[in-house]
């Protein structure tokens, strides 16, 4: 269970008044749902687990307007690609994929594992220019043992089920996770997150901006885990991150709330 995703059943493909393109690629065993739209440098959004492209689709039209290529896709077991079991990992060879496709790339904007499949992709060697990542997860343990809590395993069960969990990912779950990674970044990173996110706790996105050098951190509010995707104000900033010149970057700006 913990690593297959429920396919969400009120998928649909991305609707943007924009005319854009279609298409599927492979890669290895999977077959990837891709969209783009615009021309210019490449964006591309990237959605979490258990999500799909569409969720991100209001991001197509600032980004259109502020010049970039939108590239958008279902990961590996959503929506209409193909594949039935994931990781993170996973999760980052197909970005990686994509991004090879569309090389190169100004750009991602990624939500929940999303981002964290988005570190992961960087550390091996994806290069972008700038990062915002939305309410990112900074390591697996406090989800195992959340689904090992909805399923009402005992102490030892659950921990049972960590180590069949470890066995499968080839290492232990503290190494599964992102904070050592994210000293070594160097794009710039706008991380936006809300204090009382009720699925990835905010002290996740607080210690990946606390490690990323040159980071900004945004809190929300009200916006839960993913009323931020459909926010005008969240959408605008993120569009202005993305788009302001390389050489006017600006030192990293305290938290802030927005209200």
């Amino acid at each position: 269970m913990f690593f297959t995703p429920r396919r969400a059943r009120r998928w649909s493909a991305p609707n943007v008044p924009t005319p854009g393109n279609v298409f599927r690629f492979s890669v290895g065993e999977w077959e990837l749902a891709c969209w783009s739209w615009g021309r210019g440098p490449v964006v591309i959004l990237v959605h979490g687990w258990e999500g799909y492209a569409a969720q991100l689709s209001h991001f197509v039209q600032p980004l259109i307007g502020a010049g970039f290529r939108v590239v958008s896709f279902d990961m590996p077991a959503h929506g209409a690609s193909t594949g039935r079991r994931l990781s993170a990992f996973g999760m980052a060879e197909a970005i990686q994929a994509v991004a090879n496709a569309f090389s190169p790339v100004r750009a991602l904007v990624a939500h929940s594992l999303g981002g964290t499949a988005s570190i992961f992709a960087m550390s091996q060697g994806l290069q972008v220019e700038r990062v915002a990542l939305l309410a990112p997860a900074a390591e697996p343990t406090h989800f195992a043992r959340l689904l090992a809590r909805l399923l009402g395993f005992s102490k030892t069960r659950a921990g049972g089920m960590l180590e069949r969990i470890e066995r499968r990912l080839g290492m232990r779950l503290e190494e599964a996770g992102v904070l050592r990674l994210v000293p070594k970044m160097r794009a710039p990173l706008l991380l936006m997150h809300d204090p009382e996110d009720p699925e990835v706790p905010f002290d996740h996105g607080k210690a990946i901006a606390d490690a990323w050098p040159g980071s900004r951190l945004e809190l929300l509010s009200q916006m839960g885990h993913r009323a931020m995707l459909r926010d005008p104000s969240t959408i605008a900033s993120v569009a202005a991150f993305i788009a302001r010149p390389d050489a006017d970057q600006e030192l990293p700006a305290p938290a802030r709330c927005r209200y």
